[in-house]
């Protein structure tokens, strides 16, 4: 049995497998995120192979806004990797398998196809989650800047009179000066911190700067007019897609 009929066999109908230079191209029944059908290959060398994707994808995920330097994504990417049996080959950009004997390639699709659809769920994460992994990332890079400094605390009303205001991130730093910071991730969250710094003017709360900070100033998930109400007002804002080390410094200045 050639190696094309042995593909066939072990997966399902809709797949066309054809003899490239490098191997076999196998056109899946699927398609991906971009609407292409998805496409993966069965490298040769050797007498060994390897699966790999076209080449592309991660291109096509950072293209569509995948951050690969943030952590938590990084970290998320590396979990599918390790379940599928896959790596990342960062000198080629592919996603591919370790070398195997020829013989053994065929039984390894299912598991390669199911990482690569997969993989696209990163660019699909539910909002609740994107937000948490902003915050979890923000909160890191806080986290170390003031060690030692502060103590930041998460998700909790700092203020007893204002207990409606929940602060992603407070730094409580230990010459008692706080900074309140919200992630700018929703429309709510924006005006949310815009009238928490409203309500320390009138009750003359002065041991607190609020910060707003946006996880994309440019980004269409926070309308134009809530962004120009919130620079408009008195809070301080941070980019973060302008510029991590720039923000986390902006904070640090704010107590020193």
């Amino acid at each position: 049995m050639s190696l094309a009929e042995e593909i066939c066999e072990v997966v399902c109908e809709g797949f066309k497998v054809r003899k490239v230079p490098v191997g076999y191209s196998v056109l899946t029944p699927w398609t991906w995120f971009s609407g292409e059908p998805l496409t993966f290959f069965i490298r040769e060398e050797k007498g060994q192979a390897r699966l790999e994707d076209s080449g592309l994808l991660v291109a096509d995920l950072q293209g569509m806004g995948l951050d690969l330097g943030s952590e938590n994504r990084r970290a998320l990417l590396a979990s599918l990797l390790t379940e599928h049996r896959a790596f990342l080959d960062d000198d080629d950009s592919q996603f591919a398998t370790e070398w195997m004997t020829i013989d053994r390639v065929a039984s390894r699709i299912p598991e390669f196809l199911s990482f690569l659809l997969r993989v696209q769920d990163l660019l699909f994460l539910n909002r609740d989650k994107v937000r948490s992994t902003f915050k979890e990332d923000l909160a890191s890079a806080i986290q170390d800047r003031f060690e030692g400094e502060a103590e930041i605390i998460l998700g909790q009303a700092p203020i007893p009179r204002l207990p409606q205001y929940i602060v992603d991130i407070l730094v409580a730093h230990r010459d008692g000066r706080n900074i309140a910071i919200f992630a700018g991730v929703s429309d709510v969250s924006v005006l949310q911190a815009v009238l928490f710094q409203k309500e320390l003017q009138i009750k003359g709360i002065d041991d607190f700067t609020a910060f707003l900070i946006f996880e994309d100033m440019n980004g269409a998930r926070v309308s134009q007019r809530n962004r120009s109400i919130a620079i408009n007002s008195d809070l301080e804002i941070g980019d973060w897609g302008g510029g991590r080390l720039e923000v986390v410094e902006k904070v640090y200045r704010h107590v020193h």
